[in-house]
């Protein structure tokens, strides 16, 4: 109903295969995250936190519910994606507010703010979100090209 307003491909399998890989990487790090925390594996992401990791698995179990209704040519698919942006997006934006507040104690010489320093907030929320961001970015930047360069060759054959 609502995809002729949005533009949505036809055919899922694409939308699908991204959003699975969407989400195994967000499951991956979520459980990386989760498993160095209780030193079942060693730290291999820079910050480790049980709450963090089980959000990002959260985000994760969204993308890749959304994939199988995709995978099947299923509009509601696309519902998850949705879902799993805007989920996402507030850990992001949550990472700022902490990266902010942060960054105002270490300005006004808080004691406890001393040696803070804004490497330890970059997080897997943070650089996931951006990845994902700059990734489908990219994606609508392709496909405008892509756009472009057939309509151009289909009004030329038609023209």
């Amino acid at each position: 109903m609502y995809s002729k307003g949005l533009t949505l491909p036809r055919d899922g399998r694409w939308p699908s295969i991204l959003t699975l890989a969407i989400g195994i990487a967000y499951l991956s790090v979520g459980i990386t995250q989760v498993l160095s925390e209780f030193h079942l594996i060693p730290q291999i992401i820079s910050s480790t936190d049980f709450i963090s990791g089980f959000l990002l698995i959260i985000v994760a179990s969204v993308f890749l519910t959304g994939a199988k209704p995709l995978s099947e040519n299923n509009q509601e698919g696309y519902a998850f994606i949705a879902v799993g942006y805007i989920l996402a997006g507030l850990l992001f934006g949550l990472q700022i507010l902490v990266i902010l507040s942060n960054g105002l104690g270490w300005l006004l010489h808080f004691e406890d703010w001393l040696t803070w320093n804004i490497l330890n907030d970059i997080t897997p929320s943070f650089w996931m979100f951006i990845i994902l961001a700059a990734g489908t970015g990219l994606l609508m930047v392709i496909r405008n090209m892509k756009d472009k360069i057939l309509g151009e060759s289909m009004e030329s054959i038609h023209g």
